[in-house]
């Protein structure tokens, strides 16, 4: 017994020893934390961002103190948590970016924190990143430093972030996913000292599409600036966005380009009115070559009747940008110019023309044009000419028009097929446009006699029989009380499944009997209307009631664009995109 108690005693004691060391150990550790400073503060670890031996975890640390404090405060960066901790942090985490004494990746998150606390203070890192952006390699820095000194309005990252802009390759892969960011981030910006390099950038030709690489840089080049350009207004870059619109090559960056031109407003109106009147040889010149080159074969031949139309590939690029600007001094050089143009020409003219504020003597001319058209004529790209006449015609909202549409389609000569799609459009032209004592004068028209698709004899009105009835029972309901038409756009039951018609019958009607007074309730209506069409139809009216332009309206339809593009949802940003040229146009006429 004795034995096997002095066998136990020195395990006992080893085991007693080791625990006095472990114990001793133990108080060591603690010891050395309480001298280190309290884990808890981030001033403890801001002091070791200058140890190389701490200076790793210390930045983790650091971030997460940041992560938790923006939980806390709901994404807040002036809120009670997190505004103090930026006062701690972000010149210490700067500076050490500044150093470039960190390894990529924790370096990459250094820029990160400051991308996201958006910080004045942090903007020399951010900075940095930009200058020191080696492609193929720094791509997802340089997205976290757009993403912050956008934002921030960093001033001082102007020259560096258009630095970085040229370099990028939107062919390249890495590149190509963060060309948005940075696009954003100069539109964020757009500083004035780009004007020049801008309107270099925009003037560079495009040899050949069939180098898709080069197509996507420069496109991606190329779009941006003009974005840039129009936001500026510079005027000085007038005519070259003139020549992105007269440049088939280019057709990728022309809506680009016209939405520049509109921002820029009256500045753009006189050069492309001295180019619609043939007075402006170079822009003509450049026109003719530039449609040549789009359509010369694989042989190196140019067909005859494109030789011909090349002549005059200026009109109609003209016609469509003083429509969509959109001023009313530019009525009368249309109105001329359509007695000089070709049966293309005129037609492109006029459908622009009805794009301008309104007035006897250019609405007579349209439907001089109108009816000289012939029923089979199309225009680029393709859709019937008489067609797209009727649908612009649609946004005068002008129900006078109600009995020539009607009388000119039944006057109408021709064979059957040819006829019934100019017919269908004008029944819906003015099913949308027409008041309530006008619906007799339209049952002609819809009661007309055609051949169905079954070959059996049928009437026009046969395709648009539930639509019609909606339209009729809708006058029968509301007749010319205005305010009725109001409450059915506000009615959300207007604007889904198979009642979508009585919201856009309804906006046509605003649009009728509303006047300028109707915009400010269309406004304000405006985030209830879900059907996009309707939205759409909404818009337009608000566009024709502005003749001279209106800033108030306009930032409040802006801050629309802003909150739905805010969302980042796809399906509100959608919604809200016809509302851009609208705004521009709003901004242009009140110059």
């Amino acid at each position: 017994m004795f034995r096997n108690a002095r066998r136990i005693y020195p395990t006992l004691r080893s085991l007693l020893l080791g625990a006095v060391v472990a114990s001793g150990v133990t108080v060591a550790t603690s010891a050395v934390v309480g001298c280190g400073g309290d884990e808890n503060d981030p001033a403890t670890h801001v002091k070791k961002l200058s140890d190389p031996a701490t200076r790793v975890p210390a930045v983790s640390r650091l971030v997460q103190f940041f992560e938790d404090a923006m939980t806390k405060d709901n994404k807040d960066r002036n809120g009670p948590n997190v505004k103090p901790l930026l006062d701690k942090i972000v010149e210490p985490m700067s500076q050490l970016c500044a150093t470039g004494d960190l390894d990529e990746k924790t370096q990459s998150k250094v820029v990160k924190f400051l991308s996201d606390a958006r910080d004045a203070r942090g903007a020399p890192c951010l900075i940095k990143t930009l200058k020191d952006y080696k492609p193929d390699s720094t791509e997802e820095d340089v997205r976290a430093a757009a993403r912050g000194v956008g934002p921030m309005k960093a001033k001082e990252a102007a020259g560096p972030l258009f630095e970085a802009f040229t370099k990028l390759r939107h062919s390249k892969p890495k590149a190509s996913l963060i060309t948005r960011d940075v696009h954003d981030a100069l539109l964020d910006l757009a500083d004035p000292s780009w004007e020049s390099q801008c309107t270099t950038i925009i003037g560079k030709p495009i040899a050949d599409r069939k180098d898709i690489n080069v197509l996507k840089d420069e496109f991606y080049h190329q779009i941006t600036c003009a974005e840039i350009l129009g936001q500026l207004k510079a005027a000085s870059a007038v005519k070259p966005l003139i020549k992105i619109v007269l440049s088939p090559v280019k057709a990728d960056a022309q809506a680009t380009a016209i939405y520049a031109l509109i921002k820029i407003g009256k500045p753009s109106i006189d050069p492309t009115v001295k180019l619609l009147q043939g007075g402006d040889s170079e822009l003509m010149d450049y026109a003719k070559g530039e449609f040549l080159k789009a359509n010369t074969g694989a042989d190196g031949k140019v067909q005859d009747a494109a030789k011909k139309m090349a002549d005059t590939a200026y009109v109609a690029p003209a016609a469509l940008i003083l429509g969509s600007i959109g001023r009313e001094e530019a009525v009368q050089p249309m109105i001329d110019a359509i007695a000089k143009a070709d049966d293309t020409g005129k037609v492109v003219i006029a459908r622009e023309l009805l794009k301008l504020p309104t007035s006897d003597t250019a609405l007579k001319a349209v439907q001089g044009v109108y009816e000289k058209t012939s029923i089979t004529m199309t225009i680029p790209p393709g859709v019937g000419a008489r067609e797209q006449l009727l649908e612009t015609m649609g946004y005068l909202f002008d129900a006078s028009l109600v009995p020539w549409m009607v009388k000119n389609a039944l006057d109408a000569k021709g064979e059957d097929a040819d006829l019934e799609p100019m017919r269908a459009s004008t029944l819906l032209a003015v099913t949308k446009l027409m008041k309530a004592d006008q619906v007799a004068e339209v049952d002609k028209l819809f009661n007309s006699k055609t051949t169905g698709p079954d070959n059996k004899p049928s009437t026009l009105g046969k395709g648009f029989e539930k639509e019609y009835k909606m339209a009729t029972e809708l006058l029968k309901e509301c007749g010319d009380k205005l305010d009725c038409y109001f409450g059915k756009l506000a009615d959300p039951n207007s604007h889904v499944g198979d009642k979508q018609f009585i919201g856009i019958k309804s906006a046509y009607m605003v649009g009728v009997l509303g006047g300028d007074a109707a915009r400010p309730k269309l406004v304000e209506l405006l985030p209830k209307i879900t059907n996009a069409a309707t939205k759409f139809i909404s818009v337009q009216v608000i566009d024709r009631r502005s003749a001279k332009g209106d800033a108030t309206i306009a930032g409040q339809l802006q801050k629309m664009v802003d909150e739905a593009e805010a969302t980042k949802d796809s399906n509100k940003i959608a919604a809200v995109n016809p509302f851009k040229t609208v705004i521009y146009r709003l901004n242009a006429r009140g110059q």
